[in-house]
């Protein structure tokens, strides 16, 4: 249809993942072609990804050169594109978008952002994504340059009637774009009557999940932090798969996980049945289609307890028959997957895709107070029945308890070990942990700061940086050194070495405490805050509680008129029953962005409140966004729009097989 996007996403591909894994080495590569499949077949305008298309910071040459060979058979071709990209085209490094060089025909458009695998870094601060980009094989946005100031662009696309604004933000570590977001860092540019535009906005961060999460609430992203005028947010890292639309603690938008194509670690949310997600956008309203991945390998999982079992605590053939028998039950269950998973892509006319033939199997075992038995030497029976043979079986205790001699406290080592607890994060939460633990009290450091030790430490393991750690030091000591000679007045040894852990602890406290001021004055009632702002010439961005703002009403066509037709063959001719005609002005040229989007600024985004809102049926509202109507009197004009009653917005609908109150994906 002339009027409507239809977008496949899919995100944390993790290309390269166990590539010298002779049964695994190529599933991570075989489903990304098979995401790449489905956007042909299915006829998207474009793919959109988000992050972490490689799993390695440094891709192999191999790796790197089946990727581009894969983009270039799947996404250059005689064909042309159907929309128009009407943004500033400098935000690319290229100046362009890649269908519009001259030197190469681009028939599926691929736009991405980084993760945390594939972000830049080096002295270059380059990433494989840019390589891509050089090549025109992608389009590559959302990076920020200045972490002080977080500046969030849109990519502005339209196709007939329908506009899009789509937001991206690469990955920043999550402790710094929290810090960034309590202080009000983090800027929205939009375009002028944003009402009029569907926002999507493409993030790759850790998602807070409440207590239960593992993440620390510090060390992840709540969703009260993104604003409140996104129609649509689309969440990467997080690879247990959520494709259904499932509505915002704050009511004002959707979220979409679409998760990992590929298990990186033998964990219950890795077992899932992966999919991508298939998004129609018209006029303002959108429809998700869950479309399955059937090349993935298939993950059974199980656990048992010895405790429970009745068998004797030092009967090491007991346990290894029984433990078998477990094991002979999960592959059975894997072979049928796998068997089913075949018969689908036939029906579904893939023959150029083939799905595995062995499964992946994990049996996770509570031992404490019984003997265990070698992993290896029990998985070298199954070696040519399941794909990973050498970690078939995880021991591990609960709650702490150890063996026969009694019970004793999880130390970090033993955390480790358990690699898919449900308190450790995939990424940095562990070694901060680390470093915390083992530099405090009496260990604690006198001249290194922890925030920036921590710093160096990930960019040493994750970016693959050797020098990280000792340019860190270098530049901390010579750093300590000229403050000493410049400001120190003391006398002996002692004042001397006094005043440099003074110094280090101030900097460590900063560092800590930098969100936390901006975080209080954040919590103030709405409209004193907006007042302020107002009165200070800053402009009144979005208020801590959305429940202050007044709402703004979109546009509602009549849901016959929009989506038609079997959801997971496309759309039918019904999608084409709107007038035609030419597309209005939207409050000037299209090619530029308003600089005075909301209030008469790029509109900050406030700090969420310390709870999340109790109710979800008033959706908090929109706002006056920072008193629209008056740019001259900023601040009482956000004054009187917070303390104005809010009628509460009209509320988006979905269409297709899948809605907001439905589960994501269905189960293996």
């Amino acid at each position: 249809d002339e009027d409507t996007f239809r977008i496949l996403v899919a995100t944390d591909t993790h290309v390269g993942y166990g590539e010298k894994d002779k049964v695994r080495g190529k599933d991570s590569m075989t489903s990304f072609e098979e995401i790449l499949h489905i956007a042909k077949a299915r006829k998207a305008d474009f793919v959109l990804h988000g992050g972490d298309l490689f799993h390695d910071n440094k891709p192999s040459r191999g790796c790197l050169y089946q990727t581009m060979d894969l983009l270039r058979r799947k996404l250059l071709g005689p064909g042309d594109v159907g929309f128009q990209v009407v943004s500033d085209p400098s935000m690319f490094a290229r100046g362009m978008v890649n269908y519009e060089d001259t030197n190469v025909n681009v028939e599926l458009p691929m736009f991405m952002i980084h993760g945390n695998h594939d972000d830049p870094g080096g002295e270059s601060n380059l990433s494989a994504a840019n390589l891509l980009e050089v090549a025109s094989l992608v389009n590559y946005f959302g990076r920020s340059e200045d972490l002080e100031d977080i500046v969030v662009k849109p990519v502005l696309m339209r196709k007939g009637r329908t506009q899009i604004a789509l937001y991206g933000l690469g990955n920043i570590r999550d402790e710094r774009l929290n810090r960034a977001f309590q202080a009000r860092k983090v800027r929205f540019e939009t375009p002028a009557n944003p009402e009029q535009w569907f926002n999507i906005m493409i993030l790759h961060q850790n998602r807070n999940k409440g207590n239960k999460g593992g993440a620390p609430n510090k060390a992840c992203i709540h969703e009260q932090m993104l604003p409140s005028f996104l129609d649509l947010v689309i969440w990467g890292h997080e690879h247990d798969c959520e494709v259904g639309p499932r509505e915002s603690l704050s009511g004002e938008f959707y979220v979409i996980q679409p998760g990992s194509s590929v298990a990186t670690s033998l964990s219950q949310g890795e077992s899932l049945l992966k999919q991508v997600a298939l998004i129609d956008v018209k006029h303002g309203v959108f429809r998700c289609t869950p479309v399955p991945l059937y090349t993935v390998r298939p993950l059974v999982m199980k656990d048992v307890s010895l405790a429970e079992s009745g068998l004797m605590r030092t009967d090491t053939q007991a346990i290894w028959n029984a433990l078998t028998s477990d094991v002979e039950a999960l592959i059975a269950e894997g072979d049928q997957e796998c068997r089913r998973r075949q018969q689908e892509l036939a029906a579904r006319g893939d023959h150029g895709l083939k799905a595995p033939t062995l499964p992946l199997v994990r049996l996770r075992v509570e031992h404490a107070g019984f003997e265990t038995i070698s992993s290896q030497s029990f998985g070298q029976q199954f070696v040519d029945r399941v794909a990973n043979p050498d970690d078939l079986l995880l021991f591990h205790r609960r709650g702490g308890s150890g063996g026969t001699g009694g019970s004793r406290k999880i130390t970090v080592a033993d955390n480790l070990e358990i690699e898919e607890g449900p308190s450790m994060g995939e990424d940095g939460a562990q070694i901060q942990d680390i470093i915390y633990k083992y530099i405090d009290g009496e260990q604690g450091l006198s001249i290194l700061p922890e925030p920036d030790l921590n710093d160096a430490v990930q960019s040493f393991v994750h970016r693959s940086e050797p020098c990280a750690i000792e340019k860190f030091v270098r530049e901390a000591v010579e750093a300590t050194n000229m403050s000493v000679m410049r400001e120190s007045r003391a006398v002996g040894e002692e004042e001397i070495r006094v005043q440099i852990q003074d110094r280090a602890e101030s900097l460590r406290r900063q560092r800590l405490a930098g969100g936390a001021a901006a975080a209080g004055d954040s919590l103030r009632p709405a409209g004193a805050a907006a007042a302020a702002a107002g009165a200070a010439g800053a402009g009144a961005g979005f208020a801590a509680f959305p429940s202050a703002i007044e709402p703004t009403t979109k546009r509602e066509p009549a849901a016959e008129d929009l989506f038609a037709g079997d959801a997971v063959g496309g759309l039918n001719s019904g999608l084409g029953r709107g007038s035609s005609g030419p597309l209005p002005r939207m409050g000037g040229s299209a090619l530029d962005l308003d600089p005075t989007p909301l209030g008469g600024h790029a509109t900050p985004v406030a700090a969420p409140p310390p709870e999340p809102p109790a109710g979800r049926g008033s959706r908090g509202g929109r706002g006056s966004r920072g008193g629209r109507g008056s740019r001259g009197g900023r601040g009482a004009s956000a004054a009187a729009g917070a303390s104005a009653a809010a009628p509460p917005p009209a509320v988006r609908r979905l269409f297709g097989d899948v809605s907001a109150g439905q589960a994501g994906a269905p189960e293996v």
